[in-house]
């Protein structure tokens, strides 16, 4: 988890804490009446959405997103979302209005302040989101009832499913609008709701090649890192096999990157390494053009799944039953360790030995990889 992660969850459960109990508590004695309001879809002309968090639910949120545009096709859409994620956004094409907490605060409070009438707040489990949508004076606000603090602060409240995929939690979420609507129908799939035809034709610096096999060798925490050695054999089994391999990432994947490439000896010049040299968005584009995608659960094997590639994920701390692609686009490798997964709304059980990760093999994710390039050439 980066220093910036860390700094936000920790300013979230003090600061996001105490400003909710501050909410709920004027609101409930200063606001007489019933807690709840009822919703005519027919009525609803703007909605807030708001999304913290990493890439992954950002993306695991548009299909969602996608079926609410169906239910109400004239509604204007305003995303509340960090910048780091204000390109996907855009990738996506989902959203009329994008505002980022983290951005200019002028900028923030006039996109909080639009005269919503819904505001859904996306977040499973933290504080500060559950205060934007109650700020936004939106009259109808959907949260999840998991965190009894910010309870107060809805109006709609939907059960959040523990051991359901993702993308269904957030499907949850819209049913006080979409359910009520005749055009609502069914959830749409993960892949393709980023819009390939926004990423850049070519990234600079990179040679044009469709088909190549993407890796992204590290996994961005403890409890989701695979032995370098065993990502080095992997891509040493790709070449050998006669695949292009491209290694992308993060500048924080850099030493991973450089000690896989190392371990391949004289054969590390013929893979191309773009990690730590590209944007999200040139990343995205890079990906697009890929036959397979391997990696760990992280943002970028999201990405990959959002554009249609098949995945390989390899799973430890994280439950591939909330995050895992969806059988048409992949496999998720996991070991069935009796205290995985352990990952919780971003937290991780403090783990020694991560024996989760270390007894997923090589032969298991090699045979793996081989059956999504046969299914790929299909």
């Amino acid at each position: 988890m980066s220093l910036a992660t860390s700094l936000f969850k920790w300013t979230d459960r003090v600061g996001g804490g105490l400003a909710v109990r501050a909410l709920g508590l004027a609101h409930h004695h200063l606001r007489p009446g019933p807690p709840f309001v009822d919703i005519d879809p027919r009525a609803v002309r703007r909605v807030l959405l708001v999304r913290p968090g990493g890439i992954g639910d950002l993306l695991l949120l548009l299909p969602a997103v996608q079926r609410l545009r169906t239910a109400l096709p004239g509604v204007e859409l305003t995303l509340i979302a960090q910048r780091r994620n204000a390109s996907l956004a855009e990738l996506s094409g989902a959203f009329d209005h994008v505002a980022c907490f983290d951005g200019s605060p002028a900028t923030f409070a006039r996109a909080l302040r639009r005269g919503h009438d819904v505001a859904i707040d996306s977040e499973q489990f933290h504080y500060s989101s559950a205060a934007f949508a109650f700020l936004s004076g939106a009259r109808a606000r959907i949260g999840f009832k998991i965190n009894p603090a910010r309870n107060e602060l809805y109006t709609h409240l939907v059960d959040y499913p523990m051991d359901l995929h993702e993308s269904v939690a957030f499907a949850r979420l819209v049913e006080p609008l979409c359910g009520a609507a005749d055009a609502a129908g069914p959830v749409p799939t993960l892949a393709g709701v980023l819009d390939r035809g926004r990423l850049p034709e070519r990234v600079d610096g990179v040679p044009a090649a469709a088909g190549r096999v993407v890796v992204f060798p590290y996994g961005g925490g403890r409890g989701k890192e695979w032995p370098t050695p065993r990502w080095t054999e992997v891509v040493r089994r790709l070449r050998a096999a006669g695949h292009e391999v491209a290694l992308v990432g993060g500048s924080d994947a850099r030493p991973r990157a450089e000690a896989v490439l190392a371990g391949l000896g004289g054969d590390g010049a013929s893979v191309l390494d773009l990690v730590g040299r590209l944007s999200l968005r040139d990343t995205a584009a890079v990906v697009a053009q890929a036959r397979l995608y391997v990696g760990c659960d992280t943002g970028v094997t999201h990405v990959a799944q959002a554009l249609g590639v098949r995945c390989v994920v390899l799973f430890g701390a994280s439950d591939e039953r909330k995050w895992g692609p969806p059988p048409e686009l992949g496999q998720a490798v996991s070991e069935p360790v009796p205290c995985r997964p352990c990952a919780i709304f971003g937290y991780v059980k403090r783990c020694r030995t991560i024996d989760c990760m270390n007894r997923i093999a090589v032969d298991r994710v090699w045979r793996a990889v081989e059956a999504e390039l046969a299914a790929s050439a299909q």
